[in-house]
């Protein structure tokens, strides 16, 4: 069986969640027969970035792509926005879209995957049988960026963007055949909002580091996310608002590690008292070691945090809230907070042997819940049930590794 596998962006490097989830499915998938990626080429993208997915993930065939630019670009977000509208789709996914990829798609046959939200542009046009895998439900999640607003402009835009994602995400629904959600909220978002049953719920997963080895250093806290996505970083500051004083008063740092840090941004985290912003960095292992424990003071936003599972992988304790612990079984390893205040009350009265026992049950829960080889087995025999892989047992196929 033929199996396209389509991407709207190439996962390397693994700088914010999605890239996570991608890299892991497609590692998951390398070693299907026949199988082809076609990836989307980030601005960004290096050779060494596209030799480096080719290495991850051999035999897979791998073909990469360029946006197609747009038409209008030279006037502005006007030209930008009514193109997009022109494709029937968000400008954001119309930023990251490649009519050369969509016309190698529709010259294919057999069974085909998408990742993500954006790679849903892909299905019209095509023989192909679709499954996609969704990262969230766009019709839940776009209108909380509303609420994250600051200013009448933005609410506007994201009005527009919650109406052109909706209308986007439910024609994409009704031309693919099988859909996947990362949590059990996430199903019933999607019945609540479209009508349509996940076919099947895959909780997002990260790797166990190699060679990590913690060193947590008492009252060094740690917060890691995009400081691109708007949830994320109003949350952090009512954080910071309302939370952190307390702890700054008591001898606690908090670092600030994640893509997408502007300069305004910088300056105004800095000026808090015993905070540290890092912005990007290339290897978690070395900026988490000597983390005591983790913030994820997130009040809107969809589906398993990968930040969260990130830090419970490299052994942080985690301090969130129901939000950022969404698709997590219950854990010693984390605490939830209802808000920036009680968060902050939970650090402060939490024991270092506490945190120990939690740090412990943190990699304990990654290995049993959220581990590479897990995600792995319950993404192939999903797809197997669906049709998308040939059976262990059929006559002169491959097995699924």
């Amino acid at each position: 069986m033929t199996l396209s596998v389509v991407s709207s962006y190439l996962p390397i490097p693994l700088d914010r969640g999605d890239p996570v989830r991608v890299s892991m499915t497609l590692r998951a998938l390398a070693q299907v027969p026949d199988c082809t990626l076609l990836v989307v080429r980030r601005p960004d993208t290096t050779a060494d970035h596209v030799e480096q997915l080719r290495r991850m993930l051999d035999p897979m065939r791998v073909r990469t792509f360029a946006a197609t630019p747009f038409r209008y670009d030279r006037l502005g977000p006007a030209g930008r926005y009514t193109q997009a509208l022109a494709y029937g789709l968000p400008p954001w996914i119309r930023s990251r879209y490649s009519a050369e990829l969509h016309d190698e798609l529709r010259r294919r046959d057999g069974a085909a995957i998408a990742l993500g939200e954006a790679a849903g542009a892909y299905f019209h046009g095509t023989g192909l049988r679709w499954h996609w895998d969704k990262a969230n439900v766009l019709a839940a999640s776009v209108p909380q960026e509303i609420e994250a607003a600051g200013n009448l402009a933005y609410r506007l835009r994201a009005r527009y963007l919650t109406a052109v994602s909706t209308r986007f995400e439910r024609r994409a629904l009704a031309a693919c055949a099988t859909v996947s959600v990362t949590s059990d909220d996430e199903a019933d978002r999607l019945r609540r909002h479209h009508g349509r049953a996940a076919t099947f719920v895959l909780p997002s997963s990260v790797p166990l580091p190699s060679g990590h080895l913690p060193r947590p250093r008492e009252r060094e806290l740690v917060w890691l996310s995009s400081f691109a996505y708007a949830p994320n970083l109003t949350g952090l500051r009512r954080f910071l608002a309302e939370g952190w004083p307390a702890l700054a008063r008591s001898g606690y740092t908090l670092t600030l590690i994640g893509s997408g840090l502007t300069a305004p941004v910088h300056a105004e985290l800095d000026r808090h008292p015993g905070v540290r912003v890092r912005g990007y960095v290339d290897d978690l292992r070395a900026a988490l070691a000597t983390a005591r424990a983790g913030v994820v003071p997130v009040w809107s936003g969809a589906g398993v945090k990968l930040k969260t599972l990130t830090l419970l992988a490299h052994a942080v304790p985690v301090f969130t809230t129901a939000v950022g612990a969404e698709g997590v079984p219950a854990s010693p390893a984390v605490r939830i907070a209802a808000d920036p205040q009680a968060m902050a009350a939970e650090l402060l009265a939490t024991t270092s042997a506490a945190l120990d026992a939690m740090a412990a049950a943190a990699t304990r829960l990654v290995q049993r819940e959220f581990s590479e080889d897990r995600f792995a087995e319950r993404l192939r025999t999903a797809l197997r049930d669906d049709g998308y892989l040939a059976d262990r047992g059929a006559a002169g196929a491959e097995p699924a590794r």
